[in-house]
């Protein structure tokens, strides 16, 4: 298929650029001829074109089928703007939507020093709010469990160990044992939910967010009184705060692969 460039293009970036799309589309790799046909180019601009990409690293000959294939140089750069992205950056307008839908504060968390750590918030514009910190416990808030849900139970331990695991309420989980077991649940379903375990009156819940290797690298939640957030209700709003952290996930660089095994800090 030929190529048909913009006005006052480089044509020969332009064509480098067909070719590597062209070899992204095709494993076994493409000859120079059949690469000038589908792309209606000649076969010697194809050479001259491949050949430079090839000393560059964006593209690799294979000496068996003298197929030409992307190079290793493309997944080095693809990592580097991967890991360059800024997931608050990304997640900001995806807050300001689930906010608006669940009309409850929403929150971005990471892990910190054994703490919940709040980067990001979008305060309800109901009546009643909830006066919240800029940091949390991890072991009696939705996002400290989802976040420590994910790590090996060794590393849990040690967090936990380090902390009095304080009774704030009659919900709080103050035994580390327990709250392991409770972890399970959390990875399991996928979302934690805080019912009133830190302050009484006050509910959350919360999912994780994956970068693209497939790890959990935030916590996204939804906060409000436990007048307007029923138990009922949160399960409602579990599948909208699922697809967020998801579509934000995605914009992250994952692809819904499971998890490998769960990282050590």
């Amino acid at each position: 298929m030929a190529q048909h460039f913009p006005e006052n293009s480089v044509h020969s970036v332009e064509r480098a650029l067909a070719i590597l799309e062209a070899l992204g589309q095709k494993t076994q790799g493409f000859g120079c001829t059949e690469l000038g046909q589908l792309l209606g180019l000649h076969k010697s601009t194809v050479h001259r074109l491949i050949s430079t990409l090839q000393a560059f690293g964006f593209v690799e000959k294979d000496p068996r089928t003298e197929r030409y294939k992307l190079g290793t140089k493309l997944i080095y750069l693809g990592l580097e703007a991967l890991n360059g992205l800024d997931f608050r950056k990304i997640a900001i307008p995806y807050m300001q939507e689930l906010m608006e839908i669940s009309r409850e504060t929403v929150q971005l968390a990471v892990l910190d020093g054994g703490e919940v750590l709040f980067l990001e918030r979008d305060q309800s514009p109901e009546a009643i709010t909830v006066n919240l910190g800029l940091r949390g416990p991890v072991y009696c808030t939705s996002e400290g469990k989802v976040l420590l849900a994910y790590l090996k139970e060794e590393n849990v331990s040690e967090i936990l160990g380090k902390q009095e695991m304080r009774q704030f309420t009659i919900n709080t989980i103050t035994e580390v044992n327990q709250f392991i077991s409770h972890l399970e649940k959390v990875r399991s379903q996928g979302f934690a939910i805080n019912a009133e375990e830190m302050v009484e009156g006050v509910r959350s819940i919360a999912a994780p967010v994956y970068n693209h290797t497939g790890k959990v690298i935030a916590a996204l939640s939804i906060t409000g009184p436990s007048t307007r957030l029923s138990l009922e209700r949160i399960y409602r709003l579990v599948t909208v705060l699922k697809e967020t952290c998801t579509s934000i996930s995605m914009q992250m660089g994952y692809r819904g692969e499971p998890p490998g095994n769960i990282p050590d800090l």
